[in-house]
């Protein structure tokens, strides 16, 4: 047959799957060809060359994904020695399918990079349509990609198995594939491979958990209790405040009920408890379990799995839930409610865990979530956004940016979104219950890939954000009167702080001398009788700092007059006696 004649044939086949007829290739193959034809536009029956990326680039690529390389790189070593006689090729994608990492026989280096095996190669379904890495990446599924399976002709000598790689918050941050060059015809043949590879990435996934949340108690899960010290199905983390901080691939089948799994990543933030038919508080209780009935815990929904736990590792003397880091411990003057505000979220500050601020207008929302970022080690930016005073014509553009010329009156080089901007930092989405429901689907699916789509764009652009969302309504209640998305509320909701009022706080003296700084950033002296000064302290203040900032400039201006005594502050501030 052909070259001609087999592109022809390839392409038939691509076709009747897109009229229907799925029987010819597995499920998750003919959805990755109609993809490839109705998503990303290629065309059936085209040889398409492999895609390398220039070697500077490669060189950036590598160093984005410095994290996984080195958490992957001992497992794949250890694969490889096992494989190595077999032929197989081990290749490390990032999130966006391109080659940062590979292992293969040096003898045959020349053939694996003609055949797109090699550091540097995009196998990014979008470009290379259905191949292993590509097509596992956009399902979120473990894949064989065998042969005549692949979609472009180029590629239909080879057979790919791979797998997904989740970080600890349930996002896909790669994929590892098994490869070769000459397989054998039956498509069985790799069904060996696939089991291994899934085996290797769990391992990688444990390893990531272990150590990026060695702080955190952490819980080894397995459906038998033989199997639990020496190879468990998977693990979850616990924070001191009883969230799940992080999760392995796996952790969703023991929590689902029925054939649809719960997606990993909406586990991450909720409380232990609501989960599992076990308290949080016990846990510590499973490392003395002797026998394996006492390791049994069960659902919510009655699924019984068995547990063994590691403590937290501590990195410095002390009681580490105690220390509060500077900026926090500056947002209070003594007053309980804040300190122990302030430890709840020094705590949190660095564990990737989403925040809602609740609390009066004027409290210092912002001021806290300020306070929160410069607590965190990986500084980056701070970007505000007052989803309130946003007109709702602007807020998308503002929020997600736009492409160049996407809409009449739009710079000509388009614009980047706020959202974009705080990659690497924190996105403070102050009165956040004043979001459109519209765009409040967007901001969800940013939350949840990690991506972000401009207004007039068809290529998504990844980002790493912490997100603290602010509100002066209780979402919890604007959720039930749907008013705002339930979804986006839990994936928000990491843990709720909410800030006293005023008249709440016992720091009140320290407070009206901290905000005589904003007031009256000249440093000039704010003359009041003791009378007045008490006055002050007594006064409720509805409009919370908001209000005694404006209380301060004007004692501050008045000032020049002489003494501000209580007259004055009646007078002039309608604060009665």
């Amino acid at each position: 047959m052909t070259k001609q004649e087999r592109a022809l044939e390839h392409a038939n086949q691509v076709l009747s799957v897109l009229h229907g007829k799925t029987s010819i290739v597995d499920a998750d193959v003919a959805e990755s060809w109609i993809r490839s034809v109705n998503s990303h536009g290629l065309v059936p029956g085209e040889n398409g060359e492999p895609w390398i990326i220039p070697s500077q680039e490669i060189k950036e690529r590598q160093q984005e994904a410095e994290g996984l390389i080195t958490i992957a790189r001992y497992a794949m070593e250890d694969l490889y020695r096992r494989i190595k006689s077999l032929g197989y090729v081990l290749l490390l994608a990032d999130s966006r399918g391109v080659t940062v990492d590979s292992i293969g026989d040096e003898k045959v280096d020349r053939q694996l990079r003609k055949a797109g095996l090699c550091v540097g190669a995009n196998w990014s379904e979008e470009l290379a349509g259905t191949n292993g890495t590509g097509a596992c990446l956009l399902s979120g599924k473990p894949i064989t990609v065998h042969m005549d399976d692949h979609f472009q002709l180029a590629h239909t000598q080879l057979s790919c198995t791979a797998a997904p790689i989740r970080s600890v918050r349930g996002e896909i941050i790669g994929a590892l594939d098994m490869s070769l060059l000459t397989p054998p015809k039956e498509k069985s043949s790799q069904a060996l491979a696939l089991e291994i590879l899934k085996s290797c990435v769990r391992r990688i996934e444990m390893a990531n958990l272990f150590t990026s949340r060695k702080e955190d108690w952490i819980l080894k899960l397995d459906g038998s209790a033989e199997f639990l010290q020496v190879d468990p199905e998977c693990a979850l983390s616990i924070s001191d405040n009883g969230l799940i901080s992080g999760v392995t691939s796996g952790v969703n089948q023991f929590i689902s009920v029925g054939p649809s799994a719960i997606d990993c990543r909406e586990l991450v933030g909720k409380p232990f408890d609501s989960l599992f038919n076990f308290d949080s508080e016990d846990i510590p209780c499973l490392q003395k379990a002797a026998n394996p009935g006492e390791h049994a815990i069960e659902t919510k929904h009655g699924n019984l799995c068995f547990a063994d736990v590691i403590s937290p590792r501590k990195t410095q003397t002390g009681n580490r839930s105690d220390f509060v880091p500077q900026p926090l411990a500056a947002i209070h003057g003594g007053d309980p409610l804040l300190a122990d505000l302030a430890k709840k979220a020094s705590r949190i500050v660095d564990k990737k865990i989403s925040i809602i601020l609740e609390g009066e207008t004027g409290v210092g929302k912002e001021f806290v979530a300020v306070a929160i970022h410069n607590s965190r080690k990986k500084m980056g930016p701070f970007i505000a956004v007052n989803c309130a005073a946003l007109p709702e014509s602007l807020i998308e553009s503002e929020l997600f940016g736009y492409a160049s010329n996407a809409f009449t009156g739009a710079a000509s080089k388009g614009k980047r979104g706020l959202i974009e901007s705080s990659s690497g930092g924190t996105l403070f989405l102050d009165e956040i219950g004043d979001m459109p429901l519209a765009l409040q689907s967007r901001l969800l699916r940013v939350l949840a890939e990690q991506e972000v789509i401009a207004v007039g764009a068809t290529q998504a652009t990844a980002v790493d954000i912490n997100v603290i969302a602010a509100s002066h309504k209780p979402l919890r209640k604007l959720t039930e009167l749907g008013q705002f998305r339930q979804d986006l509320y839990f994936r928000l909701n990491g843990i709720v702080l909410t800030i006293p009022p005023v008249r709440k706080r016992t720091d009140k003296k320290w407070l009206i001398q901290k905000v005589t700084g904003f007031a009256v950033p000249d440093g000039s002296k704010i003359n009041l009788t003791e009378a007045a000064s008490q006055k002050l302290l007594e006064y409720e203040w509805p409009g919370n700092i908001r209000e005694m900032i404006n209380v301060l400039k004007v004692c501050a201006a008045l000032s020049d007059d002489g003494p501000i005594d209580v007259d004055d502050l009646a007078q002039q501030l309608g604060i009665h006696e």
